[in-house]
């Protein structure tokens, strides 16, 4: 069984999905960051996973109640933990972004030089690491693209598809690719929600959210794309192509094709009076309007913005753009 997917954090999701819980997936540790000062008379924010809005050290005790409630957390997650079986090797991810940029030719050089953009775009600082990454990802979707296109009759593939743009579309892609194979295909969609065994509610916006041990519970979800509707995707899969819109979004269910500036307003709503840092305004749009677009995109407005003028540059961070100040023009 091929499980299908498409971006990175789900495909390592589903890895530790097929064996978790028991003896499987286990973790092992915590990391806590804070802010600290740089000399400047400002504080610097470090890359933290887990630590406090106010920039405090933990405390001793507070760091022994965190670490009270992961282990009590995964504890939960591994006496729910239904496992999905299978070799890791056979979980593929097509992770191409395809609701950004030109799609005409998804798996061709101009894709990939996209792609090297996206992960050199940050600053100067990381380059040369950033552009070995981009080719290996680049590298890794070309043979997991080769392996569909292979497949044949007696082979399954299970999609794990969601409603961010980039998985919708991923989705119609996969189906361009799949149609004519004569494998069983089939699909397992995200809902919305989930109720927990607590009653508590947990929302979801794609499958990167979703603890690997919780993966199993959404199989009654599967059902099958027999090759009338692999038609059907890859079909509209053409159509988007043919349109080549800057941007694809979903909007009521469906994917439909926007211009570049579709989510400016989401930008503009969360630039607040005076100086701020561009990560804190991509941050605040991520975090709180919720889009199902990654960081890049927004990104790439913010440098539109301040080459139209809506924006000005204060400082600008030369080694991490992420870090620059601007204000409203």
């Amino acid at each position: 069984m091929i499980e299908l997917c498409f971006d990175q954090s789900t495909q390592g999701a589903l890895r530790c999905a097929q064996h978790c819980g028991g003896g499987g997936r286990k973790a092992f540790g915590v990391i806590f960051g804070r802010a600290e000062a740089d000399g400047s008379g400002e504080d610097v924010e470090s890359t933290t996973v887990i630590g406090y809005d106010d920039g405090k050290k933990p405390t001793k005790r507070e760091i022994r109640q965190i670490q009270r409630d992961f282990q009590r957390k995964q504890e939960e997650l591994a006496r729910e933990a239904i496992p999905l079986g299978g070799n890791p090797g056979d979980v593929l991810a097509l992770s191409l972004g395809l609701d950004m940029g030109d799609i005409r030719e998804p798996l061709g050089e101009s894709r990939r030089a996209l792609q090297r953009q996206w992960y050199g775009q940050d600053g100067t600082g990381y380059q040369e690491q950033a552009l070995r990454a981009a080719e290996e990802h680049w590298q890794q979707t070309q043979a997991a693209a080769e392996r569909l296109r292979a497949l044949g009759p007696g082979d399954a593939v299970r999609i794990w598809a969601d409603q961010t743009p980039h998985s919708a579309c991923g989705l119609l892609h996969a189906a361009s690719l799949l149609k004519g194979t004569n494998a069983a295909v089939s699909v397992v969609t995200l809902p919305p929600w989930r109720a927990r065994s607590d009653n508590a509610v947990e929302t979801y916006l794609g499958w990167g959210e979703v603890a690997p041990e919780l993966f199993g519970h959404f199989l009654s979800r599967e059902e099958p794309l027999p090759p009338a509707v692999l038609g059907v995707l890859a079909g509209r899969w053409r159509e988007l192509q043919e349109e080549n819109a800057p941007l694809r979004a979903v909007i009521n269910g469906s994917v439909r094709g926007v211009g570049e500036d579709f989510y400016d307003p989401l930008l503009r709503r969360h630039i607040p009076e005076g100086r701020t840092k561009i990560a804190h305004i991509i941050g605040e749009v991520l975090g709180r309007e919720k889009p199902g677009i990654g960081d890049t995109w927004f990104l790439e407005r913010i440098r539109w913005m301040l080459s139209a003028g809506e924006l000005r540059m204060v400082e600008e961070d030369l080694e991490m753009f992420y870090r620059s100040t601007v204000e409203r023009a």
